[in-house]
């Protein structure tokens, strides 16, 4: 079975913990590259979801990614979660964001990922702006609680999604959902994606939440952000919990990565979902 390997292209200026002044903190081109290089190195193509001011920045890498074959979908303009957003502020961003990606590629977005998966039952109207603007999916449900974010009810496999159900129980809906993994152990729902979760959790729980979902034979989806394998990152004043959660084991997450290539079979977002909606 093949799961979808997700890459949130943003940088050090874009975590949630950096408040004030972001100052120059750009590390994200050389990041990019290793991680590129990783791809490669399994023959994987992936989905790389931009944050609209690093296409802008970086339209070279953007030329990069589409030459290599990954799919190039939409992490909002400026890295701000939908709890801060609104509905023209969405389509407004998604308007610039295709249009920079035409500019750039000449190619089409599709697929979404909302900031600190921010998609929940307050921000449910970012649904129909995404159906609007000709999105085919999202990828921004989280099925677990966390300290920030999460739809601990919803499902943990690929769904129909809509602004009246999130949580997966319909057969209709406006856009597929590609729900982040989690591994269901008795009542609790652990993450099991990526980012974070990568750098602190043992491999082998990632091992057997990827094992589980081949055996319900449904897909995966897993994410990395390219400073998650930051091998020299900038110091940033962002307070004690802040620092434990951006910094801890950027040197080892990139080993853990490489581990899940060489094992398990991924590819693309899109091209689940176009066999999805084929039926």
């Amino acid at each position: 079975m093949k799961h979808i390997f997700s890459v949130d292209l943003e940088d050090w200026e874009h975590i949630h913990y950096l408040k004030g002044d972001r100052g120059n903190l750009s590390k994200v081109l050389s990041n990019t590259v290793r991680l590129l290089d990783t791809l490669d190195k399994y023959n994987v193509k992936a989905t790389f979801f931009v944050v609209g001011e690093v296409a802008e920045n970086y339209p070279e890498l953007l030329q990069v990614l589409h030459e290599k074959g990954h799919e190039i979908g939409f992490h909002t303009y400026r890295h701000i979660p939908l709890w801060n957003s609104c509905p023209s502020r969405l389509r407004e961003e998604i308007m610039l964001f295709k249009k920079l990606i035409k500019d750039i590629i000449g190619g089409e977005v599709l697929g979404f990922r909302a900031p600190l998966f921010s998609l929940d039952d307050s921000t449910n109207w970012a649904i129909g702006v995404l159906k609007e603007q000709g999105f085919l999916y999202d990828s921004s449900i989280f099925p677990a609680k966390t300290n920030i974010y999460g739809v601990p009810n919803a499902s943990r496999k690929p769904y129909w999604i809509s602004e009246e159900d999130i949580l997966g129980g319909s057969a209709e809906g406006s856009l597929v959902e590609l729900p982040l993994l989690v591994y269901k152990f008795l009542a609790f729902r652990i993450p099991a994606a990526g980012g974070f979760y990568i750098r602190l959790l043992p491999l082998s729980l990632f091992k057997k939440a990827l094992e589980r979902s081949e055996k319900e034979g449904s897909p995966a989806t897993i994410y990395i952000h390219p400073r998650d394998i930051d091998q020299n990152p900038p110091r940033l004043n962002i307070g004690l919990f802040g620092r434990f959660v951006v910094y801890h084991n950027t040197r080892g997450a990139l080993g853990k990565v490489e581990t899940l290539l060489s094992e398990y079979s991924f590819g693309r977002a899109i091209d689940f979902v176009e066999k999805f909606i084929g039926g």
